[in-house]
């Protein structure tokens, strides 16, 4: 009777933690898009990836995949890039190893499309525009958050886009697409999307 009432307050203390560190999370996530860097439209820095690639980050901590689709014995959660990506030492600089709850953010580079396999998450910059539409076609049903930045990213089927919006990184999200993948998205991750395009259209947000 005791180790049953102890295994309960285990569990419940287990889903405080993981609601505190949402809460963390998404406080940490306002303050980074409310920020004040500024960039200028069509011209990228360094610091410009590394802003996306702590995006990157928190769209995790607001993302729900299937749970036949995480690895119970490898807690990692695998952002893929292109090895031949520009700015791949920014994005794996800044977010290699993060915890996210139990599990490990890890940056896997990959060289083909069929390497797509076992991402959880998957970032094309605008260099990679020339694999854009083959590559979000072959993942359509297959529960992997694309993440990219072209202007026709989400009408190919990707689910996330960053745009530069008065010289801040803002976000669009498709949620039609990410739900026909099986991926949950938190309502607060919408809430501050700049617009939602659902079955019926686009939602204007922030």
């Amino acid at each position: 009777m005791r180790r049953a009432s102890n295994n309960s307050t285990k569990e419940a203390h287990s889903g405080q933690t993981q609601i505190s560190v949402r809460k963390f999370g998404l406080l940490c996530f306002v303050l980074l898009i409310s920020g004040i860097t500024q960039f200028a439209r069509g011209q990228s820095t360094p610091d410009e990836y590394q802003v996306k690639a702590a995006f990157l980050f928190h769209f995790a901590q607001f993302l729900d995949w299937p749970s036949d689709s995480l690895n119970v014995a490898d807690p990692s959660l695998r952002l893929c890039i292109f090895d031949d990506e520009p700015r791949r030492q920014e994005l794996q600089s800044t977010i290699e190893g993060k915890p996210i709850g139990a599990r490990a953010f890890h940056v896997r580079l990959i060289s083909q499309q069929q390497e797509i396999q076992g991402c959880n998450i998957l970032f094309l910059s605008r260099d990679e525009a020339r694999r854009q539409s083959p590559v979000l076609k072959s993942l359509r049903g297959m529960p992997v958050l694309t993440v990219g930045e072209t202007s026709n990213f989400l009408s190919d089927g990707g689910m996330i886009r960053f745009h530069i919006e008065e010289g801040k990184i803002r976000f669009d999200i498709n949620l039609e697409a990410a739900e026909s993948s099986h991926l949950q998205i938190s309502s607060r991750l919408l809430l501050l999307a700049t617009s939602v395009t659902r079955g019926g259209g686009a939602d204007r947000g922030r």
